[in-house]
């Protein structure tokens, strides 16, 4: 036998004689080794509510550009003129158009992904380029049945492209957007959901309802009775968004990019405490 294998037997022989050990470590955080409370029961309660939309909202743009600026702003001002008339000469009372920020640019300033330190240097004078999103919105039109909606849609659009606004703004570049499975594009139209707290709470009640329903069957099933509840947390809260510095100001609404029964969804996680199993409670009462 050679020295390595009398070495590697000797190492066998040394482990076999040491007695196994497991290792435990503690479930808590804080190091103490005590167990997680894991009393009562938690469950997750759903709920919903629809209704339909009451309000239709669409992107326009309108710019305009010089090597001039105040030539660009003259031709900024003009052209945001004339989609404020092109709209008011349609005589309609829940049609409005809504101004949001104005970008101050150069023309032709874009992201390209195949420059990899910065864009080559620009020859000559550049282009000041002046941009404002406006938002055409009309209201009412939650009784409007689908063929009124398409109609008064196709009005908007075809009165917006006329007087030269660019309808959906500048959407951002996505240079390997066929990568992705499914390309993410906005819609032309939102159909925005405003007035949505009574179903909120009607979705409230139904997500606890549906808790307490499956605490109920749990308790059942393990022998005793369902306590009451002990602690509740929000999962889903419908109409809350949250953006990056360039986005506008959050408002409580609900989108979609189709005129039907936009859903208000609730999602709750639900704590009960336990009571006492019924035959337990039972001797109490004998004695």
């Amino acid at each position: 036998m050679t020295r390595w294998n009398i070495a590697v037997v000797a190492l066998a022989l040394a482990g076999a004689a040491c007695p196994a050990r497991a290792q435990f470590f503690p479930s808590g955080g804080g190091g103490t080794g005590a167990s997680e409370n894991i009393e009562g029961f938690t469950v997750a309660g759903k709920g919903a509510a629809g209704a339909r939309p009451n309000r239709l909202e669409i992107d326009l743009e309108v710019s305009a550009a010089s090597e001039l600026s105040s030539d660009a702003i003259v031709k900024y001002r003009d052209a945001k003129k004339r989609l404020q008339e092109a709209f008011a000469a349609l005589k309609l009372g829940n049609v409005g158009v809504e101004e949001r920020g104005l970008l101050v640019d150069q023309k032709g300033q874009a992201f390209n992904p195949y420059y990899m330190d910065s864009p080559p240097a620009r020859r000559g004078k550049i282009e000041v380029q002046l941009t404002r999103k406006l938002v055409v919105s009309c209201s009412n039109i939650r009784e409007m049945d689908e063929e009124a909606v398409l109609q008064l849609v196709a009005k908007l659009l075809d009165v917006a492209q006329d007087a030269g606004g660019k309808i959906g703004g500048q959407g951002d570049m996505m240079p390997y957007w066929y990568y992705r499975s499914e390309r993410q594009t906005p819609g032309l139209v939102r159909f925005i959901l405003d007035d949505f707290q009574a179903l909120k709470e009607r979705a409230y009640e139904e997500a606890v309802a549906d808790a307490r329903a499956k605490a109920g069957r749990l308790a059942k099933l393990s022998g005793v009775e369902l306590g009451p509840v002990a602690g509740v947390r929000e999962v889903v809260v419908p109409g809350e968004k949250v953006g990056g510095p360039d986005e506008e100001m959050p408002r409580k609404r609900l989108e979609s990019s189709r005129f039907q029964e936009i859903p208000v969804r609730v999602e709750l996680q639900v704590r009960f405490d336990s009571g006492s199993t019924p035959r337990a409670k039972g001797r109490e009462v004998g004695r």
